[in-house]
């Protein structure tokens, strides 16, 4: 899948994910910053992986490059990954924006000089 796609839903899923890499922020009231890795991301929240010391039923806030931070409920937490919901859900357009803000352009000459043109 390429970044930004779309998650199939499960059933139950109230809103689509978007599959992504994004690095981010998560800080429970009181403890230390976790750096983690955004692995899917939908208006009503996403699934992070790192080492995260949370558990279901917590909040805390998410801080992703350009927006302010986001209260977020710990759905679930399972092997290193842990699934969270926002507190006030994403407008789609601020959804849309963090994945084209996350996307990187293809470097020039990466599939070495093109000739021919």
């Amino acid at each position: 899948m390429t970044r930004g796609q779309l998650a199939i839903l499960p059933e139950g899923r109230r809103a689509e994910r978007r599959i992504v890499n994004l690095a981010a922020h998560l800080r429970e009231t009181g403890a230390a910053v976790a750096d983690v890795d955004i692995v899917n991301l939908s208006t009503n929240g996403f699934m992070a992986q790192g080492e995260m010391n949370v558990e279901a039923g917590g909040n805390v806030l998410l801080k992703l490059a350009g927006l302010e931070p986001q209260n977020c409920r710990v759905v679930w937490v399972e092997d290193g990954k842990a699934g969270f919901e926002f507190t006030t859900p994403l407008h789609p357009a601020t959804l849309e924006l963090v994945i084209a803000s996350a996307r990187k352009p293809i470097p020039r000459g990466h599939f070495g000089p093109q000739t021919g043109r």
